[in-house]
């Protein structure tokens, strides 16, 4: 990484050196004679040209250093195997080496080395309990690459990532249920999970990239989303030293008041007033039609669900606007769970614990057959999950598997209680926020680029707005004049946790690395999707922003909206 604070020092000693020369020129003797003027002196000899750096390895060399990590141990790491994948136009324009490696007891560390290094070295989060590394390669069944992260194939990068310490595809080793035992592999990948993975990780991957190429990154760089954006905040405020710039997206920078919310709505399952995820659907469906016109078009698409006011009680079962299907429309003892989850839930106090979902489909479909959606239905698993963590009480958790049913303590479950449970055994556990640490990584300079989905359903883009807000205000606190100069949050218009994620979807990738090594800061980014077998592209905004229709043009495309306050 660069020391910008060293540069002034290098030119000025330069400038001295030249100023000296010039005078010891100046007061040199003429020769004898008359009052003609003195001689000029000759001019010094030109200096040398610096010689050129010393070429890198070579393919060669790099396939060789391949071969030489298996077996090795690195920073703790043993490096179990290693893949060279030549290059494969248009995939990828250079070969590179993967590394993998493992820690005891369960963390297992992807690390690709490419060819064509351009000094920058990424870092990739997890996401829900992890269990799995977020490969650089995509394969197809026979084993045949049909894709490569832009990360490497544009950027040249080293790329980073872990399996956050459990193994989901080893039933005894897969979190959250491995971390009951009270084992010391237990507790190791509990601590692993919040927040020990990615300093190994970090210090693994900057340890290869220096194996292969005899120096660390110019540049890192760390990415992630849901528990990802949890790392990447987790990152900013342990590790700030080591990431010139992160991306932390669809987390709300306080887990503790998330897994308040979570199992707040948790609580209310197999009561009166849990809501049939038909029920949610149906409830959406109504925003949809009674909001659709309010972003200037009339497309079936909630580009600004927060300004969507429809009232939780006009779909009670007898109201004007409530749906006819008895089964659809809302009982009374359900309107509340709905009006809870678009109202800020808040403390017997007065202040907020969590603030309120816009909008949106609470229950969605999950897309993969055998995965929960990321919805309610996942509040009582990733809560309970969380709760243990705070707590090291099994109880939070459902029936085997974890989250299947009803967790034991949630019949007790108390807001005024359990919040603080929650919030300070999450910060002990090291798995929590310190946004006092991470205003510190902004106002040092660095750069942080914050996202959320605006109808996220799973965790609350109001939430990580509000902690944002906090945490910039902390910035300013410690002298940064104007925090947007180091870190900008940004709302992807979209009603899914983890929309826009995919690098191929917003290009955070571009964003944060011409904002670190270009100086050029965000303003507005391109959000790629589908609706059906419709491919759309819509505004980014720079939160509070929302993307308005013009009232012209193609409602398909971005260029047909403009960024609003």
């Amino acid at each position: 990484m660069r020391d910008e604070k060293c540069l002034p020092r290098a030119l000025l000693s330069t400038g001295l050196l030249l100023a000296a020369g010039l005078a010891l020129q100046g007061c040199g003797g003429g020769g004898g004679g008359g009052g003609g003027f003195l001689p000029i002196p000759a001019p010094a000899p030109a200096p040398a040209p610096p010689a050129p750096p010393p070429a890198g390895p070579s393919v060669e060399q790099l396939k060789s250093s391949c071969n030489a990590l298996k077996g090795q141990v690195i920073e703790g790491v043993t490096v179990t195997g290693t893949v060279r994948f030549e290059a494969k136009a248009p995939l990828y324009p250079a070969g590179f080496c993967q590394v993998l490696g493992t820690r005891a007891p369960f963390l297992d560390i992807e690390i690709d080395v490419p060819d064509n290094w351009t000094g920058r070295y990424w870092q990739q989060g997890g996401g829900g309990f992890d269990g799995r590394i977020a490969s650089v390669v995509t394969t197809d069944p026979g084993g045949a690459v049909t894709a490569v992260s832009p990360v490497l194939a544009l950027k040249g990068a080293v790329y980073a990532a872990s399996n956050g310490g459990n193994r989901a595809n080893v039933p005894a080793q897969a979190a959250p249920g491995v971390w009951i035992g009270g084992t010391d592999d237990a507790r190791q990948s509990a601590a692993d999970y919040a927040y020990a993975a990615g300093g190994t990780t970090l210090r693994f991957g900057k340890a290869v990239a220096k194996a292969f190429f005899g120096k660390t990154p110019s540049h890192s760089y760390f990415n992630g989303c849901s528990n990802g954006g949890r790392n990447a905040y987790i990152a900013a405020q342990r590790w700030p030293d080591e990431f010139d710039g992160i991306v932390a997206g669809c987390e709300t920078m306080d887990m503790g008041g998330a897994v308040t919310g979570l199992m707040n709505t948790a609580a209310k399952a197999a009561t009166p007033a849990e809501i049939s995820p038909a029920q949610y659907a149906a409830a959406y469906a109504a925003a949809v039609t009674a909001c659709d016109a309010g972003d200037g078009a009339t497309d079936g698409y909630l580009a600004n669900p927060g300004a969507c006011a429809l009232p939780a009680a006009s779909l009670q079962c007898g109201q004007p606007g409530a749906n006819a299907d008895p089964a659809l429309c809302l009982s009374a003892a359900q309107v509340p769970t709905l009006a809870g989850l678009l109202g800020n839930l808040t403390l017997a106090g007065g202040a907020t614990a969590y603030s309120k979902y816009n909008w949106t489909n609470f229950a969605p479909v999950s897309a993969i057959p055998g995965v929960p959606a990321l919805g309610v239905t996942s509040y009582g698993g990733l809560g309970g999950g969380f709760a243990f963590l705070a707590t090291n009480d099994p109880l939070w958790f459902g029936a085997p598997p974890p989250g299947t049913a009803p967790a034991p303590n949630l019949a007790s479950f108390d807001l005024n209680r359990d919040y603080y449970v929650f919030s300070s055994g999450l910060q002990r556990a090291g798995a929590d926020h310190d946004r006092s640490a991470i205003a510190a990584y902004v106002a040092s300079g660095r750069k942080l680029l914050s996202w959320h989905d605006a109808g996220d359903p799973l965790l609350s883009a109001n939430d990580h707005m509000r902690n944002f807000a906090t945490m910039s205000s902390t910035a300013r606190e410690l002298g940064l004049a104007d925090p947007r100069s180091n870190a900008r949050l940004f709302i992807v218009p979209a009603s899914s946790h983890g929309a826009g994620g995919n690098l191929n979807e917003v290009d955070w990738l571009a964003a944060i690395i011409d904002w670190v090594e270009g100086g050029k800061a965000p303003e507005q980014l391109t959000y790629n999707f589908r609706v059906g077998a419709t491919a759309r592209t819509m505004p980014v905004c720079e939160s509070p922003r929302y993307p308005r229709y013009n009232g012209s043009g193609d409602v398909n495309s971005a260029a047909s909206f403009t960024c609003t306050p």
